[in-house]
């Protein structure tokens, strides 16, 4: 499976989203990101970040709240932080107000990976990131620092 996304304001993605099949439009103070996935290996985004889908839990919902984890990786320890990441992920799905999760990998050109996570509103994330949270720590498979970037998901508040 692809995943695609592209950056823009929140009133354009919504029209682009008029145009095409649903896609997950998810947006902060900053910035709107449209997400969707598909077999596909081109996407219907001008300018777009592609990725493959390497872990997939549940369904991603058009309301709620998401956390994207930009984790820079190295060539030689992908193997490993994949692996390693498949079993973390049985720990974030447990967690009370958890949607769904992905973890994407960059498909050319890329070596940071984001852990897309899904949740019912900002609190089942802080609580989940204040409780267990994911260990962002140096590895030696690391290639950078990791951040997260959160977005509110569906409509735009006025």
């Amino acid at each position: 499976m692809k995943a695609f996304m592209t950056n823009g304001t929140f009133e354009y993605l919504s029209k682009l989203e008029e145009q095409h099949p649903p896609f997950i439009l998810m947006h902060n103070a900053d910035t709107a990101i449209a997400y969707y996935e598909d077999d596909k290996n081109s996407s219907i985004f001008k300018t777009s970040r592609n990725y493959e889908v390497v872990l997939s839990q549940n369904d991603l919902q058009e309301t709620g709240f998401i956390a994207l984890t930009h984790l820079p990786i190295t060539d030689e320890g992908a193997p490993i932080f994949e692996l390693e990441l498949k079993e973390t992920a049985k720990n974030i799905t447990d967690h009370p107000g958890f949607i769904a999760l992905r973890l994407l990998r960059p498909s050319k050109g890329g070596k940071t990976y984001i852990l897309l996570t899904e949740w019912r509103n900002k609190y089942a994330y802080q609580r989940w990131k204040n409780d267990k949270g994911m260990a962002i720590e140096q590895k030696p498979y690391s290639a950078g620092p990791a951040y997260t970037n959160v977005y509110q998901v569906g409509e735009e508040e006025a």
